[in-house]
């Protein structure tokens, strides 16, 4: 007994000792026999490190100013509070520097593993690009099924990476970029196959990082769920998208600054183009809910003869509930894009300083998506800025509301409305068409200074004035550069404009929103002696989330309407409803004129609605469901055709 008890406690000790944090060096002039742990001993080469497997709390320190060529892949995963640390030592400003040639793949990767952090390292390659070689910077890519979470990718330095801008497979167009963060699901062209179980990524963070010349993109994050953070990032010259997230609930991008994205995709003759999508922007989101995009600045985006964006935001497919806030725009071809199948998305107090081309796209329904564009600030001075229509739809389903804007134009500058179809390359503009919209339904409250080249638009609550800027037009590189979009105390746009529910509580420059009514623009006026009623305010703000819970309601029915059971009509919603909504459906049978009606709250499942039917599928067809839905204060009915299979709406 004795002896077993010296055995576990040797190995109790063994234990314990190989799951203390160490540190590993590793320098140019190292030695790969030695054991690591000292600048006396440090190890020689990447190869050496991809052999370990570390552990939780691990560091990995890499010489500052030493160049190591090849690809790192690293092994084993941190845990929560103890993550693996990959950064440099040693003097100086310079950093670490890994070099992967011509290699295909990342420089750095972490694949299938958690609990990583990297800092303050260098990935380049400097070779010429080659078809059908997508290179990469940093990358996390997981395939494995499960949870992976926490990882930070910051103050590192990713230039001259030249991949493939188009192409299918796991290395090019949307995956070469610098810093790509995905799963392998998710990963350009084709899919990859693993195991059934989801995969999930949380818990990111890439921030302070400095991007140049790289080809396709600069940070594309796809797949990542909770906590996820792009902040403070710098980029230059790169060949297609800037920021890509897709994925994250209430995810963060803010503070980056983008100049001269998109300036490779789109060209007509651009090569290894298998699988090319040309359509690039710099800053933007898809299947997100409740994101926020603030305190970006995008500068000189790009847009080649087939890229029909170009824009320095986007709220593209399945965002619900999004802002675009706080944000600054200047010579890039549009500040915002809205696509469809997007809902309630939001752009207010953003300052766009000529911008041209299509200044906003719309391309989903004015009623049913809901979006929102206040109190902007739309400045040219050279050119023709587009508020655009993309007719996918009939022109008068078409559309955003546009409150408290100012549309400034001077010198050679002008706006137009304009109803746009057709391929980029052949694009047709209708600056005729009026939709039969009652007055104020798409433009109210705006503020118009300068010329339209067809005419305001109709705003039956316009202010056609000047709005006094303190110095418009004056705006450099910067936030900080914006001052001349201030208003003067002698502006007709202070305290006349109207009010908007949950506006966020304050404009670009940081001043309040409660001091009174309502400015026009992104800068409220503040010290006029008025004060907000703050009490009506919050009741508004009640009211307008009352009716927004509402429409998302509505906005869920169907994904999909069905009858494969004869015996049942089942409707399959996108989400769950949420708890306050009550209300029923109801069927008419057509053969006795007898309704079938369903209590909303009484159904075991908020997101798959079954209703009991006494017919067959032949009767079903052709048929209506009565939706009568509300929460108290806010109703809506609507009825849907009964099908075999009827989707809402098609990517």
């Amino acid at each position: 007994m004795k002896k077993l008890s010296v055995i576990l406690a040797v190995f109790l000790a063994a234990a314990t000792l190989s799951a203390q944090d160490k540190t590993y060096f590793v320098s140019a002039q190292g030695n790969d026999s030695a054991d690591g742990l000292s600048v006396a001993t440090a190890w020689k080469s990447i190869e050496k490190v991809n052999s370990v497997t570390f552990l939780p709390g691990d560091r990995i320190l890499f010489r500052k100013g030493d160049t190591f060529y090849g690809q790192i892949a690293v092994k084993g995963s941190g845990e929560e509070g103890r993550p693996i640390t990959m950064s440099s030592y040693g003097e100086g400003s310079g950093r670490p520097v890994i070099n992967l040639g011509s290699a295909e793949g990342a420089g750095i990767l972490m694949e299938n593993v958690s609990h990583w952090e990297v800092y303050g390292m260098e990935v380049v390659s400097y070779e010429p690009y080659k078809i059908g070689i997508g290179r990469q910077g940093i990358v996390v890519r997981v395939s494995d099924g499960g949870s992976f979470d926490h990882f930070v990718i910051k103050d590192n330095y990713v230039h001259d990476i030249w991949g493939q801008l188009g192409g299918n497979g796991l290395y090019v167009n949307y995956s070469s970029s610098a810093i790509l963060v995905h799963t392998a699901r998710q990963a350009s062209g084709r899919a990859i196959t693993g195991p059934n179980e989801p995969t999930v990524i949380n818990d990111v963070l890439i921030e302070g990082n400095r991007i140049e010349r790289v080809d396709k993109c600069g940070i594309v994050c796809r797949g990542a769920r909770n906590n996820v953070v792009v902040r403070g990032n710098y980029m230059d010259n790169i060949g297609g998208d800037g920021i890509f997230v897709n994925g994250p609930y209430r995810g963060l991008i803010e503070y980056n600054e983008i100049h001269r994205s998109c300036m490779r995709a789109g060209f007509p003759d651009l090569p290894g183009d298998d699988g090319w999508w040309p359509h690039v922007a710099a800053c933007w989101i898809q299947n997100t809910e409740e994101t926020i995009m603030q305190f970006n600045e995008v500068y000189d985006t790009a847009r080649n003869l087939y890229n029909g964006d170009g824009f320095a935001y986007d709220f593209d497919f399945n965002c619900k509930r999004c802002i675009c806030q706080y944000n600054y725009s200047k010579n890039n071809h549009g500040l915002m894009l809205l696509m469809y199948n997007i809902f309630e998305n939001v752009t207010r107090y953003n300052i766009s300083e000529n911008d041209h081309t299509h200044l906003i796209q719309m391309q989903g329904p004015l009623e049913g998506d809901n979006s929102l564009v206040y109190n902007n600030v739309f400045y040219v001075d050279y050119g023709l800025a587009d508020i655009d229509f993309f007719l996918t739809r009939e022109p008068e389903l078409l559309g955003a509301k546009f409150y408290n804007n100012i549309f400034y134009a001077t010198g050679q500058g002008r706006f137009r409305t304009v109803y746009s179809s057709g391929d980029t390359q052949v694009r047709n503009y209708d600056e005729e068409l009026k939709p039969d919209l009652a007055p104020g339904t798409l433009f109210l409250h705006n503020c118009y200074f300068g010329p339209w080249k067809n005419g305001l638009p109709d705003d039956p609550e316009a202010l056609v004035a000047d709005p006094k800027f303190v110095a418009p037009g004056t705006g450099g590189t910067g936030l900080a550069t914006l001052g001349g979009y201030k208003l003067r105390e002698d502006s007709p746009c202070i305290n006349t404009g109207m009010y908007v529910p949950d506006n966020g509580g304050r404009d670009f420059f940081g001043q309040s929103l409660e001091d009174g009514h309502t400015d026009y623009g992104a800068f409220e006026f503040l010290g006029s002696g008025a004060f907000a009623d703050k009490a009506e305010l919050a009741r508004r703000d009640e009211a307008s989330r009352q009716a927004s819970s509402v429409a998302w309601a509505k906005w869920m029915f169907p994904q999909s309407v069905s009858f494969t059971d004869p015996s049942q009509i089942v409707i399959s919603l996108r989400e769950p409803l949420t708890d306050d909504i009550k209300g029923t459906l109801t069927w008419v049978n057509p053969k006795n004129g007898k309704a079938v009606k369903a209590d909303i709250s009484k159904l075991k499942d908020r997101q798959r609605l079954v209703i009991p039917v006494k017919s067959d599928a032949q009767t079903l067809s052709g048929t209506v469901l009565t939706i009568d839905l509300g929460n108290g204060a806010y109703t809506e009915h609507w009825d849907i055709p009964v099908q075999q299979a009827q989707q809402r709406r098609q990517r």
